[in-house]
């Protein structure tokens, strides 16, 4: 990546986080007062019963579906979702004009198709309903949307408005609502709309680069470029029958980031770009311009991800935070109809602006823009710490949570025992599962838990399983992060460490070993860092708690030295005894502890004859296999070889009395052995499991 500053990034995301703050009071102020689900344009116009402005509502409707910020209906409604369902039906159903366009024109239809994409991915409405609802469309009669998508998808000429040919801008809304909606297009309707794309890139990109001064558009390249890079991500998903062979027709990406590079170029220094050509012309408004939020909106949306670093360099963030500039220095303020409205205008009609009336469609473009600039910034910040901590990338595999082995435990206020991964497992993972990094939403479940017990007990290998589960990276925190810089700084450390830590989302965090911080050292205990947890770990915790965005997990081989504080609710979820896993739990997982070219068969004979051997034991030194921690348990498997004799042919040959005897001689040293205070210890926190 490039050098890019941290400061900087978290500097330009805070106040883009101001500003998007005031998204859901921004736009709640234009509700129509008849039936608080549709949206007035501007702050003079009447609330009429029945009168639905589409393109406005739908605007408003996408702001507030893209950032799941539904909660500006909770004045008006119970649910949130079923409001928002109503509110998209109250669309659906009107009539499908704008400012004198035409009845079904092709930008009211691409407003109602990207508004029901959004809609389905931020879980509100379901894919079927466009394949379902149907609704009368000239020429079609009475279709469905996806009837209606497909039909506009057969003609890129369809996308023509009165004498304006078909724009990337509303081709690139069209895809957009198509894919995020699951709205099936058949093979040769991508092929059109890539040919189509690639011809109207190459075609404003030559006029750009050439400074074409009378015919340049440089927003109509950007978008042209947004609509082909979509075109890509599709193509490569290859989950659309017949998209993949269309990648032949895009550009490449190094074409599609030099047109960004060159957009950029022509940014003016208020932060946002002159109007070149309209998209079309309203009858009775005007001539509608790509809005410069619009654009950026979509650029950050296709080039703002982790595997182009284009929008991730020191001049690329002064240019966004040159535009998030010319949002705070344009945001309008206007009292009318007793309250006041807050937002911003495109420029698209003169009398509103020159009376400095906030636009609810510009307001809700412009708040797209700040939560996709805030989200890239997010994401580009995490890449960065995930690199500065060594983190250990993300990789799914649910076959490492099977393999894992399981540890009883009985939770207090419960009959019955369960094991460590049914609670992990129900309490965290499932909550997890369906949570996206940086979706503006929480977690909606527990979210950490306090891992205790002896020495070796997997408390490590628990985090790991875990974050492959839920294919998230593990961030792995000790004490020599803390002491970095000196014990006189770690209060100053644990402030750096938990700012970088709140800043990530989906991910696993690991606070390993910490109870090294309070142990006793030299025969004193350091009073300085004995304090550090209460004073300092402990609030810091409890604001990462409440932040409900990544999963973490606190390992500690001595919990009760630690202040019960660190026990009560608001910290921990799930305060769990890691033991050793019991002789049963090893035997099924035999295979762990053999040569990894152990052959199938001979894992079997091996573990019917550990299991008779097992059964042979007197009571006391049956309940030592129990005792065993993974690695000692292999160590004492191992133990059993000779130089010419492998592990698994000395289980074989070994017999009850000679396994017996060396099973007794091992068990003096191990972990557990029950004269030693470990064991006591362990034995005490076996009574400490619960959930908060």
């Amino acid at each position: 990546m490039p050098d890019i500053d941290l400061g900087d990034i978290r500097r330009v995301r805070a106040n883009a986080l101001d500003l998007l703050s005031y998204q859901t009071t921004d736009i709640e102020a234009f509700f129509n007062s008849q039936d608080f689900l549709t949206f007035r344009r501007l702050p003079q116009q009447s609330s009429k019963r029945g009168d639905v402005k589409v393109t406005s509502s739908c605007s408003c409707l996408m702001s507030l579906a893209l950032s799941k910020q539904f909660r500006a209906f909770n004045k008006h409604n119970e649910s949130t979702k079923k409001a928002a369902k109503r509110a998209f039906q109250r669309i659906y159903n009107a009539s499908w004009r704008s400012s004198g366009l035409g009845l079904n024109n092709a930008f009211s239809t691409t407003m109602v198709i990207r508004t029901f994409g959004l809609l389905v991915e931020a879980g509100i409405l379901a894919p079927s309903l466009a394949a379902t609802q149907k609704r009368n469309y000239s020429p079609l009669g009475r279709v469905t949307l996806n009837d209606i998508a497909k039909w506009l998808a057969c003609d890129i000429k369809r996308f023509g408005i009165n004498k304006y040919p078909p724009s990337a801008a509303l081709v690139y809304w069209f895809v957009d609502g198509v894919v995020r909606g699951k709205i099936p297009l058949g093979a040769g309707q991508w092929r059109l709309i890539c040919n189509w794309a690639r011809h109207e890139f190459n075609k404003q990109r030559s006029l750009v680069v050439a400074q074409h001064e009378a015919l340049m558009d440089p927003i109509a390249m950007a978008m042209a470029a947004c609509l082909c890079a979509r075109l890509r991500k599709v193509a490569y998903a290859g989950n659309i029958s017949g998209i993949a062979a269309c990648l032949q027709l895009l550009p490449s990406s190094i074409e599609l980031e030099h047109g960004i590079d060159v957009l950029f170029s022509k940014q003016g220094p208020s932060g946002i770009w002159p109007k070149y050509f309209p998209l079309f012309h309203y009858p009775k408004a005007g001539s509608n311009y790509c809005f410069t939020f619009e654009m950026l909106e979509a650029v950050l949306s296709e080039f703002g991800h982790t595997e182009s670093q284009l929008l991730a360099t020191p001049v690329m963030v002064r240019k966004l935070e040159s535009a998030l500039n010319w949002c705070v220095k344009n945001r309008l303020k206007f009292p009318a109809n007793r309250k006041i409205y807050w937002g911003w205008n495109s420029g698209g009609e003169l009398d509103s602006l020159n009376a400095e009336q906030p636009e609810s469609w510009a307001t809700a473009v412009a708040h797209m823009f700040l939560w996709e600039l805030q989200h890239m910034l997010a994401v580009n910040t995490q890449a960065i710490l995930l690199r500065e901590y060594k983190a250990t990338p993300a990789v799914s595999n649910r076959n490492s949570w099977t393999r894992l082995l399981d540890v009883n435990v009985h939770l207090q206020g419960s009959s019955s025992t369960t094991t460590v991964k049914t609670v992990l497992e129900a309490q965290l993972i499932r909550p997890a599962l369906n949570y996206k990094a940086f979706s503006g939403e929480k977690i909606d479940g527990r979210v950490s838990a306090l891992l205790f017990g002896p020495p070796g007990t997997s408390k490590t290998q628990i985090a790991n399983s875990l974050a492959a589960t839920l294919g998230w990276p593990v961030v792995l925190i000790d004490p020599s992060q803390f002491l970095s810089k000196g014990i006189e700084h770690i209060y100053s450390r644990a402030t750096e460490i938990f700012r970088d830590l709140q800043d990530l989302s989906a991910v696993v965090i690991l606070f390993d070993e910490m109870d090294a911080l309070v142990r006793t050292r030299d025969g004193q205990r350091i009073d300085l860092t004995s304090q550090f947890l209460t004073t300092s770990m402990l609030p810091k915790l409890a604001s990462l708690h409440n932040q409900a965005s990544l999963v973490f997990l606190f390992a500690t081989n001595y919990q009760n030295e630690f202040d019960p504080a660190i026990k009560r609710p608001g910290r921990f979820d799930v305060l769990l005894c890691m033991g050793p896993s019991s002789w049963r739990e090893k035997l099924k997982h035999i295979d762990r502890f053999l040569p990894a070219d152990t052959e199938e068969a001979a894992i079997k004979y091996v573990k019917k004859k550990l299991l008779g051997l097992s059964k042979d034991l007197k009571a006391i030194n049956r309940k030592l296999l129990n005792l065993l921690t993974f690695q000692e348990t292999q160590n004492y498997l191992e133990s059993l070889a000779a130089p010419d004799v492998s592990v698994v042919e000395a289980i074989l040959i070994i017999n009850a009395g000679e396994f017996e005897k060396r099973l007794a001689s091992f068990c003096h040293y191990i972990t557990l052995r029950s004269d030693g205070d470990t064991y006591k210890r362990y034995i005490e926190d076996l009574k400490e499991s619960r959930l908060q």
